[in-house]
């Protein structure tokens, strides 16, 4: 649920607003901001559009139209007070160890919005040993028609997590990740299809994982291999499960 502050508002009511829900609500605040930092350094962040997120576990975000990274930030359980200066919104957050401090003064406001968002951790998508038992259960999951030929096979390289055969007698090697997938689960997954390749058999790389970084998926791509998300597979494999169930209960029923 959200909430928009009216910005065309007087100051003082905008920044009781904002006092009195900072420790409930996500604040998003987008306008020209100039941002000073005082602490273990100093810096000074000349006037401009940015983007402001205050968390009620006191963290602060500023960040601006580019990178992951925010331009300026400070941690759970910093301090943080809003209040009017000549008609201008200014937000201090402190923290006392180490002794920091974050000065952001908003000349213009373009938006404001109080959320209030969930605080649950991510949930990791079940061991890796899970993720290759539902595909032992299911190979056509990764191809149609590919038949099992073992788990944790071993090469020179390590163990492969599920190696599988094609009707025209392909293999396919998957890599199996139960978190975002990087550069080093690729270069693992090529190793594993050079292996094969080097004994001049005819070889394809699946790597499964709930996601993947933009380096690792170009890497890939170029190798010619494939990301299956694991997310959709999930769900696919749910609705074949359920769909087999109501088969056989169907099946029970009419006998």
């Amino acid at each position: 649920m959200c909430i928009n502050i009216d910005i065309a508002s007087p100051c003082p009511s905008i920044i009781t607003k904002l006092n009195e829900l900072k420790n409930r609500y996500v604040i998003i605040i987008v306008g020209e901001m100039i941002i000073e930092y005082i602490g273990r350094a100093t810096s000074y962040a000349q006037i401009g559009s940015r983007l402001l997120i205050t968390k009620p576990d006191g963290s602060i975000l500023v960040h601006d139209a580019t990178k992951v990274e925010p331009l300026n930030w400070q941690p759970p359980k910093s301090y943080i007070h809003y209040e009017c200066r000549d008609d201008k919104i200014f937000v201090r957050s402190f923290r006392k160890n180490p002794q920091e401090e974050v000065l952001i003064e908003i000349s213009k406001v373009y938006l404001i919005s109080l959320c209030q968002l969930t605080s649950a951790k991510p949930v990791v998508i079940g061991k890796e040993s899970d993720i290759v038992k539902m595909i032992m259960a299911n190979a056509s999951i990764i191809d149609p028609n590919a038949k099992i030929l073992g788990t944790d096979v071993a090469t020179s390289y390590g163990k492969i997590d599920v190696l599988l055969k094609k009707e025209d007698g392909t293999l396919i090697v998957v890599e199996v990740k139960n978190e975002k997938a990087g550069v080093s689960a690729v270069l693992q997954l090529k190793r594993y299809v050079d292996f094969y390749k080097d004994k001049g058999l005819k070889v394809e790389g699946v790597l499964v994982a709930p996601s993947i970084t933009t380096d690792a998926f170009t890497l890939l791509h170029k190798e010619g291999m494939q990301f299956i998300d694991l997310r959709k597979l999930l769900q696919e494999f749910s609705v074949g499960f359920a769909e087999n169930r109501i088969s056989i209960l169907k099946s029970e029923r009419e006998h």
